[in-house]
């Protein structure tokens, strides 16, 4: 599994882990977190477990309008920044 794989794999978990339904899948990441229902308080927790996880600070940018496909890309620059 490549290190982008393992990247989506725990962000698809901190997703549900936060509230987004797991059935919706890949077509989650395409949909705003104000479409998907997803509240500040879920994303301030998204935000606390990627960096609890990565230690990678993205909460202010991570808006209603931001997708998880934007948290994923910013994560993944923000990961090979620092190696």
């Amino acid at each position: 599994m490549s290190a982008s794989e393992t990247v989506r794999n725990e962000l698809t978990a901190m997703l549900a882990a936060v509230g987004l339904d797991p059935g919706l899948g890949e077509s989650a990441f395409g949909k705003s977190f104000e479409a998907l229902d997803l509240d500040s308080l879920a994303r301030v927790e998204l935000a606390s477990r990627i960096k609890s996880r990565y230690g990678v600070d993205i909460e202010e940018e991570i808006t209603p309008e931001s997708t998880p496909a934007d948290v994923e890309r910013l994560l993944d620059a923000r990961l090979s920044a620092a190696a």
